[in-house]
């Protein structure tokens, strides 16, 4: 990844976390949760299309005490992912990039206290700006 690809990527909190997951709604994702960090090995994986939040979910989260919101991100294969307020520490988004050698996938890192949820989009729509 070159500097320039760095320089774009973005630290994000918790309600921009959220608001970019659901920018991926349509995308077919590659869901790993790793133990630890980034690096750490990969305990879980799901690949499908986000198809956003299930019916029912703002009214669950309406219910739950703040600081502890718990929002699901369900796919198109059945599986979900989810984002828990409390043990969220920040997120990172890798846009990605096309240009010079093999592109780099666009990622989403998820960090929680003690693991992270990386979720790369597997594949761009035409034309797609992600």
């Amino acid at each position: 990844m070159t500097a320039d690809a760095h320089a774009r990527d973005e630290t994000l909190d918790y309600d921009a976390t959220l608001a970019r997951l659901e920018d991926l709604a349509g995308r077919e994702v590659l869901v790993e949760l790793r133990v630890g960090d980034r690096h750490g090995p990969f305990r879980l994986a799901a690949k499908g299309v986000l198809v956003g939040t299930p019916a029912g979910q703002e009214e669950l989260t309406a219910r739950r005490p703040d600081g502890d919101d718990i929002e699901a991100f369900m796919l198109d294969t059945g599986g979900f992912l989810a984002v828990r307020e409390e043990d969220f520490v920040r997120a990172e988004w890798h846009p990605g990039e096309d240009g010079g050698g093999t592109p780099a996938q666009p990622a989403l890192d998820v960090v929680f206290t003690d693991s992270v949820l990386h979720v790369a989009v597997a594949r761009r729509a035409p034309g797609a700006a992600v």
